[in-house]
Parts: structure tokens; sequence; C-alpha cells
């Protein structure tokens, strides 16, 4: 791919992620910040004022990205904002028209890229942003979190308790399990824009919404039941929780194997959306 084509390829990628911006779509991340609030922030710091201490900033995205009912929620917000993707009006009608096919399908693979990334960085950010109050600089989880069980055993249930479960403090430490989450979240958030993609340029886009949709909801939960088929659905892959025991250091499923998965898964749509693309009609 020439020189021209490549600058191409990333003006549509901008384009697309610049009208992205622009769109009321995203009121959508003001409600993620709220769903965010209420279901990680609020308990997280009622944990720290019991305990009297503490949290580590990147507490809130590592919890954001591993637990309970979040883990449907947060692709489920990310199918929501690219669910008319790729668009067909105004500037992006004109590229699918006056371009090469390839060379606007890489525009889109592109942007999708971005927005898998910003969506993650998103959630990294606003999730430590809502922790200035009550939070520090630490790359090891909080006394608060770790202890919480130890100090109130009868509390063991406690859904603060499963946004930061054993499998992840027992194992690593906050920054890696945070680095961990966000790349992880990128690869999958990614996965579901190529299967979006894939499906729109075979015309059939209302079907690959509800494809990516019914592997969200199966993905779930078998992770909840810890089904030994979770390992072939995309959730299970990008929640680094799965990954370990509670308290051995044994691996379940090797978290090198979950990167490798989703390169290949990647890497295999993409390929697919560059062979159909050469046979796209816009309708």
């Amino acid at each position: 791919m020439g020189g021209h084509k490549i600058r191409t390829v990333f003006r549509i990628a901008k384009i697309e992620y610049m009208n992205l911006l622009r769109s009321t779509k995203m009121i959508i991340l003001g409600m993620f910040v709220i769903f965010t609030n209420i279901q990680i922030i609020t308990p997280l710091k009622n944990c720290a004022a019991m305990m009297d201490g503490k949290l580590s900033f990147l507490e809130a995205f590592a919890a954001l990205g591993n637990s309970g009912i979040v883990v449907l929620i947060l692709p489920l917000f990310y199918l929501v904002m690219m669910a008319d993707f790729p668009r067909k009006d105004g500037i992006q009608l004109f590229y699918q028209i006056r371009c090469d096919k390839i060379v606007w399908a890489f525009g889109q693979i592109v942007f999708a890229l971005f927005s898998a990334v910003s969506l993650a960085a998103f959630a990294l950010i606003s999730s430590t942003a809502l922790l200035t109050s009550c939070g520090t600089w630490d790359s090891n989880f909080s006394y608060a979190v770790t202890n919480y069980v130890t100090t109130y055993p009868e509390r063991f249930g406690d859904y603060v308790v499963q946004l930061l479960p054993e499998n992840l403090y027992n194992q690593m430490t906050l920054l890696s399990a945070a680095l961990h989450t966000f790349a992880l979240l990128s690869l999958y958030f990614f996965l579901i824009a190529l299967i979006l993609l894939l499906f729109a340029l075979m015309n059939s886009k209302l079907a690959g919404v509800l494809l990516v949709g019914i592997l969200i909801v199966a993905g779930t939960i078998s992770c909840a039941a810890n089904a030994k088929f979770r390992w072939f659905l995309p959730m299970s892959h990008a929640l680094t929780v799965q990954h370990f025991t509670e308290y051995t250091s044994a691996e379940i499923f090797p978290i090198g194997a979950s990167y490798l998965y989703f390169i290949v898964a990647n890497l295999c749509m993409v390929i697919a959306c560059a062979v159909i693309s050469k046979r796209y009609q816009v309708q």
C-alpha cells in the first residue's frame, strides 16, 4: 500500500473518529460515569471508610474491568456506541464510492482500533478521577481492599469483595492488573468492532449486532458459571481475574494465551474484512 493510500486510510479514520466525538451518542459516556460511580466508586469508598484507610487510584479501574455485572455492561456500552459502525452517510459515503474499497475498509479498521483504545482509556481516566477524594498512588492493592475480609469475616459476601476478589490481589500487583485489564479490554472491544465491520461489509449489519450481543451475554453467563466452554468465547479472555485461582500461584488459563487468542482472532477478522471488502457493494 503506497504512501498516498496510507494517508487516505488515516484520513478516513480521523474523519470517523472526529464524527464519533461530535456524535450525540457520546452522552453514553456520561451515563457510563454515573454507572461507574454507583456500582464501583461508592462501594469502594465505603470500604475505605470502614477500614479507615485510602484506596489506590487504579483499584477502581481494576474493579471496573473484572467484576460482576460490569463485565456485561462495559462491552454493551461499546456496542451501543458503535452500533451504526461503519456509517453510510456524508463524507463516508463519498469515500465508499470513490476510494479503493480496501483503502476504505482499512480506514474503518484503524478507526475501530482508535475507538477501542479510547473507551478503555476513558474507563481508566474517569474511574481514577472519581477516586481523587480518597485515593493515593500505589502500584499495589490497598490495605483497605486486601484486608477487608479478614477484618470483617462476617461480610465475606459483600458486594465490594466481588469487585476486587482474591484472584487479583493474591496473584499480582495492582499495576500489573491494571495493565492487563487495559490491554485485554482494548483487544476485546477491537474484536467487537471488527465483527460489526465484517457483517456490514456483507450488508448484514443487524446480524453483526445480534451476534455481538449474543457473544457478550453468553460470555457473561459462562464466566459467572465458571463453565469450561467459556474459553471459547472472548469475554473470559478479556477478564484478568478469570485466569487465576484465589490462593495458589497456578494459572487457570495462561494469560499469554489470551493475548494470542485476541491477536489471532483480530488478525483473522482483519484479513476477512480485507477480502470481503473487494466485493462490497454500497447499499
